[in-house]
């Protein structure tokens, strides 16, 4: 949880002109482990194949 609003965070925070303070890219970057973990728990949760 923590990771995600530091990801957040980075995506999200606006200079004093009103642009967002990081690039884009940078920002989406900070998201990529948290993305990949909320990916990681969906594959967990889906159901088994049954043979």
């Amino acid at each position: 949880m923590p990771g995600a609003v530091v990801g957040l965070t980075g995506l999200l925070t606006k200079d004093t002109s009103g642009e967002t303070g990081l690039p884009s890219a940078l920002g989406w970057a900070g998201m990529a482990p948290c993305l990949a973990g909320l990916l990681a728990v969906a594959l967990l949760w889906r159901r088994p194949r049954v043979a």
